[in-house]
């Protein structure tokens, strides 16, 4: 079932007030182009991937990813 723009809006109104600017930045993020890497990133990706390999994972709540990546916008 495709979606419609209409139940996107009807959703949108449903946002408490208090939630509205994680869902703007989240929309922000949604609307940017997709990109190729850059060679840091790349990088970046692959020493991850080999710390996850060796067993070396870091757990974050739910607040401190919401600082991280949206900061205090």
């Amino acid at each position: 079932m495709a979606i419609r723009r209409e139940d996107v809006y009807k959703l949108i109104d449903k946002v408490p007030d208090e939630k509205l600017s994680d869902l703007v930045k989240l929309i922000k993020l949604l609307a940017v182009p997709e990109e190729d890497p850059t060679e840091d990133e790349i990088r970046a990706i692959k020493e991850a991937t080999k710390d996850y390999k060796n067993g070396e994972t870091h757990s974050y709540s739910i607040d401190e990813l919401r600082k991280e990546f949206l900061g205090n916008e």
